[in-house]
């Protein structure tokens, strides 16, 4: 299992940008300028890990023996770099951003996380 952080460019060829189009969701994401007003300036940002997060973190540390995993586990927040944003307008640019928990080839079968995934 790997967990990671991302933050990416809100475009129109963004997964969220069909939803939005649609009129599911108001408009994805955060204005970098207003993030960076947040943050005081710096190309980061902490975010909560929330429950279901923390508890598929539990499970996958569990079913794989992640000392890693299991740290996370136990954090209430994890900080996301915004670094490789800095070429881009903050006054016209629109980031998503969190953190993810993703199969690697090698994991096989994960009992008590797969149950969990697919009935949450």
């Amino acid at each position: 299992m790997k967990f990671s952080t991302y933050a990416e460019v809100f475009t129109s060829e963004h997964p969220l940008a069909e939803a939005y189009a649609r009129g599911q969701m108001r408009v994805p994401g955060h204005l970098l300028q207003d993030v960076l007003d947040e943050t005081g300036g710096r190309y980061e940002v902490t975010i909560e890990i929330g429950f279901r997060m923390k508890k598929a973190l539990r499970l996958a540390a569990e079913a794989t023996r992640d000392e890693r995993l299991a740290t996370l586990a136990e954090q209430t927040e994890v900080t996301v770099s915004l670094e490789h944003l800095r070429q881009h307008d903050p006054l016209s640019t629109r980031i998503v951003y969190g953190c993810s928990l993703d199969r690697e080839p090698t994991d096989g079968d994960l009992p008590g996380f797969d149950a969990y995934i697919d009935h949450p």
